[in-house]
């Protein structure tokens, strides 16, 4: 036991103890940025979902209410 304090304690073991505690800084700032980039997206991914959905039914609301000269021009014009 005191020979493994002893290692722990010497200038190597405190380098190695750095060491590892630095990875595990780096590792936790890594894997919570991916977590935070992933629920970005997803979030992005729900709202465009959202708008396309709202988008759609304002169109659909106004060929609803339009009548042959108007729905001729919301489809871009008849000949």
């Amino acid at each position: 036991m005191g020979a493994l304090l002893g290692i722990a304690f010497s200038p190597i073991g405190r380098a190695v103890g750095v060491v590892l505690l630095a990875a595990a800084l780096v590792g936790g700032i890594y894997v919570k940025g991916r977590a935070d980039g992933r629920a970005s997206v997803l979030s992005k991914l729900a709202d465009d979902r959202v708008t396309i959905l709202k988008d759609g039914k304002k169109i659909d609301e106004q060929v609803l209410a339009a009548d042959d000269d108007a729905l001729c021009a919301l489809l871009g014009g008849c000949v």
